[in-house]
C-alpha cells in the first residue's frame, strides 16, 4: 500500500555489543497511526542527517513479518517521495494537527500491557505528570574487535536491505561516551528512568563538544537544552520498543524522539 508520513521521531544509530546496529525512524500518518519503517528511505550517513523531521514522505510500505510489532513496516526505498517539511509557524499548530491526532498516553503501566500482553503498541506519544532528572551513564566506548566490527556490518546489511538496486554506505556513527536518561513519572505516580535515543539530543553533544572545552559543560549544555524543553515548553515523549525487549521486560520502552511544541495558549487548529 501506498501511505503518506510524517517523520516525528529519529534516533541516533548507536552500537549496542548485543544487539548490534540500533536505529529507528517512525511518523505518523493524517489520521494520527504509528509507523516505524525499515529501511530508512536514505543510502547514506548524508542522506540520513538530511532527512529532516517534519517531513512528509510518500512511499509504498508493507507489513514486516519479520516483526511482530504492529507499527513496523518495510518500505520500497525507490518508491519513496519527499514532500514538505512542515513549519513552525503558527505556534507549531501545523505539526500539533497531524501528531496530536495520535492517542496521548499518561499511564506507564497501560502502555507496557498493551505491548507485553496484548501486542496492541510499540509506539506511542506519552505526557508524564513530572519530569524529575536527567541523568548521564557512561558506556564502554572501546575499540570494537574485528569479529564485531564484521558482525556490525552484516546487520548493517541485514538492517538496511543491501541489494544490487540499493547500494548502502551507511556506517555506524561514533558512539557518544555516556547515555543520557530522563526521569519521569506518570499521572498515577509510576516512576520510569530511559535512555533518550533522539537524534536531536545526541548531535548537541557534538555540536557542544566543537565549542566547549570540559565533558563537564557538554553535560550542562544538554540538561540546559532538556530544562528548556520541560519548562518553557509543552513536551511530549515519542516512545518506543526495542524488537529484541518488545513482550518481555518489564518495561521494553525507550524514548526514540521529543515532541515539543510551545505551550498551549488557546491553540486552535489550523485547520480551522
Amino acid at each position: 500500500m501506498r501511505k503518506k508520513i510524517l517523520i516525528v521521531a529519529k534516533t541516533y544509530p548507536t552500537k549496542s555489543k548485543k544487539y548490534t546496529e540500533l536505529v529507528c525512524t517512525a511518523g505518523v500518518d493524517n489520521e494520527g497511526n504509528w509507523y516505524r519503517i525499515y529501511p530508512i528511505p536514505t543510502k547514506t550517513l548524508k542522506e540520513y542527517e538530511g532527512l529532516k523531521k517534519y517531513t512528509w514522505i510518500d512511499a509504498e510500505i508493507k507489513k514486516d513479518k519479520s516483526d511482530s510489532r504492529p507499527e513496523s513496516y518495510k518500505i520500497n526505498i525507490s518508491s519513496v517521495k519527499l514532500l514538505d517539511t512542515v513549519s513552525t509557524d503558527n505556534q507549531w499548530s501545523y505539526r500539533k494537527d497531524t501528531v496530536l491526532k495520535s492517542k496521548v498516553y499518561e499511564n506507564l503501566t497501560e502502555i507496557i500491557d498493551l505491548a507485553n500482553k496484548d501486542n496492541a503498541l510499540s509506539l506511542c506519544l506519552f505526557k508524564p505528570s513530572k519530569f524529575l532528572h536527567v541523568y548521564f551513564e557512561t558506556k564502554n566506548t572501546e575499540e570494537l574487535t574485528q569479529e564485531e566490527k564484521k558482525a556490525y556490518k552484516n546487520a548493517n546489511l541485514n538492517l538496511f536491505e543491501h541489494n544490487s538496486t540499493c547500494e548502502v554506505e551507511f556506517k555506524a556513527m561514533p558512539p557518544l561516551p555516556y547515555s543520557v536518561k530522563l526521569e519521569f513519572e506518570d499521572f498515577d505516580g509510576k516512576k520510569s528512568k530511559m535512555n533518550i535515543l533522539d537524534w536531536e539530543i545526541s548531535q548537541l553533544y557534538w555540536t557542544l563538544k566543537k565549542t566547549k572545552k570540559s565533558d563537564e559543560e557538554i553535560k550542562e549544555g544538554i540538561k540546559n537544552k532538556l530544562f528548556w524543553m520541560i519548562s518553557k515548553r509543552d513536551l511530549f515523549l515519542c516512545l518506543g520498543t526495542m524488537k529484541q525487549m518488545h513482550g518481555w521486560t518489564n518495561n521494553p520502552f525507550t524514548i526514540i524522539g521529543l515532541f515539543y511544541p510551545p505551550k498551549d495558549r488557546g491553540y486552535v487548529s489550523s485547520l480551522f
